[in-house]
């Protein structure tokens, strides 16, 4: 066994394995068969990768324990660097935060904060980036972590440039002795003076950006590949053109400052500005100015609906670029994707010589197994497989005797998982993420022509399959195998929480169509009743695993490091922001059942009194949203642990019956 490098020797080692002994290898654990030998004759076997860069983007957000990098230990982190060579993998992006880097660079500037206090920078919901373990641990944390995938060969971009992010602020004591210029912006996303972007048109401002890269170089990486989000998610200018150039300006002060010390090292390009804030044609003249011996496009949004894609951005036959599933947002860390889009596009991208790899940014990690699957197989050999050949492979490899019983599970389940994706046909946009936040989103008017009768009309067709997903389920004996068990509430939570959505759809359809005459409130009644019975029953599942219990996350903290005592709270306020309401079992018991129960109540008051063109009480009800958040908060962890636990089979038959009787109309 043997290859061009240190980790395809290793690809090798696992990839005979897998070949002769039946071992198969997930982010959870591997599957390693009982033998008396393993047969090594006969095997001659050459394999090379389609794409040169396979990878993965880890990210900053804060909750639960299993989607959360952040909340990693050394032992996690060496399981998920092992997992990550195992699937021939060779690129990972530790993006969760910069760590110590001002302390490692301005050292007389910047000081360690302290570890039992509130973070002088922290703001609400997810920008409280309060401690929870000490920075100096952190530090010591990335450093074992990078040192041990460099000894496994993988690849790590070093991020340079304008840095500043939600995730990446700038410390007070920095802005207070420094007084960096900071670029003025239209947007109020970051706008706070610790999220503002230094003004690189001064060369100090660029110079001490690269401080910080650098002594990230110097303390953790290798100067080999580099990464920048260049003016991400940011307005500076009314003018479309005065704010294009400056992004461009801002492109060609870092690859110049790269070319002149790092003049070998790619420089990737990320797209999520590219995707969010400019047009195809915008694009095009950044691509234009970009040096193709240097420059890569890092298109990590390859799968979106919107016209704005790379195949519009004059790459293809013509630029460096890399082909990207985003998996998102954070909020959503359900089983889902836009399959058909993805295989169309990624055949694109692999009959394009210019297209240099394949990468994946889930911004929960681990939230989709078979996602994970799907990326490392087509970014090694792309497209080798149908869609439903990938699903027998994953349920016959996962898990092994029971793969018959668990791929009619997944073939009821592919239609519902296939309704929802991070990027959706406007038709369906902004609806099929309701429940985490009722208010938000229950504003009685039609987002897009045509909405509520599509999403209605998924929500009716994919009725079998939900109840038959259920019913399958519910055959399987769950035993004692973690990977069936995880996968089987991955499963239920989903088809739960589509239809829990479907049901508020349909009750906002039945409001916004509410005529003179109408008897509607029998029907609101009952929908009603059967959208906060499910609420109960996706609360009492989440219940039942610890891989959606806050509490079980604060306490694998605590077991790694001494825990900053006043962490809970800036979790709370991590896990429970708008943005960041996820399948967490305390958010659903103590905050979207509550809060639907107050949306369907504040229904049925404005049906009673014959409010139809326009809902009144919309205060007072929020008002007491508002209050129930106070409790929340409020309430320790330790106080909403479940006191006791029903059978996942109970749950499950009941979640059937629930949707079974569901009318829609």
């Amino acid at each position: 066994m043997a290859g061009g490098r240190g980790r395809s020797t290793l690809y090798a080692v696992y990839d005979f394995f897998e070949r002769r002994a039946g071992c198969r290898y997930f982010w959870d654990g591997d599957i390693i068969p009982s033998a008396e030998t393993v047969d090594i004759t006969g095997l001659n076997v050459e394999n090379s990768p389609r794409f040169e860069y396979r990878g993965i983007r880890y990210f900053a957000h804060r909750s639960l324990h299993r989607f959360q990098a952040e909340h990693w230990s050394f032992e996690d982190w060496k399981k998920e660097i092992d997992w990550v060579i195992k699937k021939r993998l060779n690129l990972f992006m530790l993006r969760i935060g910069m760590d110590d880097l001002f302390q490692k660079a301005f050292p007389d500037i910047v000081d360690y904060p302290s570890a039992d206090e509130k973070l002088p920078e922290a703001g609400p919901g997810y920008n409280d980036r309060t401690l929870f373990w000490p920075l100096e641990y952190r530090g010591e944390l990335r450093k074992k972590i990078l040192d041990y995938a460099f000894e496994r060969d993988l690849m790590h971009p070093e991020d340079c440039g304008t840095m500043t992010h939600w995730y990446s602020r700038t410390p007070i004591k920095f802005l207070e002795k420094v007084k960096p210029k900071l670029l003025q912006q239209e947007t109020k996303s970051y706008s706070e003076q610790t999220g503002l972007v230094w003004d690189i048109r001064e060369e100090e401002n660029l110079i001490n950006y690269f401080k910080l890269t650098e002594a990230h170089i110097k303390s953790y990486g290798k100067a080999e590949l580099f990464h920048t989000i260049g003016l991400a998610e940011r307005v500076y200018s009314k003018d479309r053109e005065e704010n294009l150039r400056l992004k461009l300006y801002t492109y060609r002060r870092i690859s110049n400052y790269l070319k002149e010390k790092y003049s070998n090292a790619p420089l990737l390009i990320a797209s999520w500005d590219l995707w969010m804030y400019y047009t195809p044609d915008e694009v095009k003249r950044l691509v234009e100015e970009l040096d193709p011996n240097q420059a890569i496009v890092f298109d990590y949004t390859s799968d979106t609906v919107n016209e704005n894609n790379f195949t519009n951005w004059g790459v293809v036959g013509r630029f460096p670029w890399i082909f990207g599933i985003f998996h998102g947002y954070e909020r959503d860390s359900d089983i889902r994707g836009n399959y058909g889009l993805i295989e169309e596009r990624l055949g694109i991208a692999k009959d394009d010589n210019y297209c240099k790899g394949m990468v994946f940014w889930p911004e929960l990690s681990h939230s989709d197994t078979f996602m994970l699957e799907y990326f490392a197989d087509n970014a090694w050999a792309p497209l080798t497989k149908s869609i439903d050949e990938q699903m027998e492979k994953y349920c016959f490899d996962r898990y092994r005797a029971s793969g018959d019983k668990m791929l009619k599970v997944w073939k009821a389940f592919m239609p519902i998982i296939q309704l929802d994706a991070w990027s959706k046909d406007k038709a369906v946009a902004a609806d099929l993420e309701t429940f985490y936040f009722v208010f938000e989103k229950m504003k009685f008017r039609e987002t897009a022509p045509g909405a509520f009768k599509e999403i209605i009309k998924k929500a009716e067709m994919n009725k079998e399959n939900a109840v038959t997903v259920f019913e399958n389920l519910s055959k399987i004996d769950l035993k004692d195998d973690e990977f069936i068990i995880r996968d089987a509430y991955d499963i239920a939570r989903t088809v739960c929480g589509r239809y829990i959505n479907f049901s508020l759809t349909q009750m906002k359809k039945s409001v916004c169509d509410w005529q003179q005459g109408d008897n509607i409130e029998e029907y609101i009644n009952n929908i009603g009743m059967s959208c906060v019975r499910l609420m109960e029953l996706l609360a009492e599942l989440l219940g039942g695993h610890k891989d959606y219990s806050l509490y079980e996350s604060l306490e694998r903290l605590k077991s790694v490091h001494k825990v900053n005592p006043i962490f809970e709270t800036a979790l709370k306020n991590n896990a429970s922001c708008t943005y960041c309401r996820s399948y967490i079992y305390e958010n659903a018991r103590y905050l979207y059942l509550p809060e639907i129960k107050l949306m369907v109540e504040f229904i049925k008051q404005n049906i009673r009194e014959n409010n139809r063109k326009q809902l009144l009480h919309r205060d007072e009800y929020m008002q007491k949203a508002v209050k129930n958040t106070e409790i929340y908060m409020n309430t320790p962890l330790r106080e909403m642990v479940p006191k006791e636990k029903r059978k996942f089979i109970d749950i499950i038959n009941d979640m059937a019956n629930e949707i079974r009787n569901l009318e829609f109309n």
